[in-house]
């Protein structure tokens, strides 16, 4: 499980590089913490909602790639929504 949530923020910091280098947003090792941090917690919490969801129903399977999916796409739709909120403002 920890195996799995470092992945996950190693990915949600990929994806929150690649995603500010598309928006053409400025990046940093701060902006790289938060984002892997914020992958970390969001894959957490994920695991837990989706593990309790597919014990209910009675089902054994890997939770791993909906939650990794989970986790970077949190970090992609963060960038956005910061990018959306800060080009309204100005």
């Amino acid at each position: 499980m920890v195996v799995n949530l470092v992945i996950a923020a190693v990915l949600g910091i990929g994806a929150g590089g690649l995603t500010c280098l598309v928006l053409r947003r400025p990046w940093s090792i701060k902006t790289a913490l938060v984002d892997g941090v914020f992958a970390f917690v969001v894959a957490f919490i994920s695991a837990y909602v989706i593990s309790t969801i597919e014990a209910r129903r009675g089902v054994w399977t890997s939770v791993v790639e909906p939650v990794l999916a989970i986790a970077a796409a949190s970090v992609i739709l963060r960038h956005i929504a910061r990018a959306v909120h800060r080009s309204t403002s100005h």
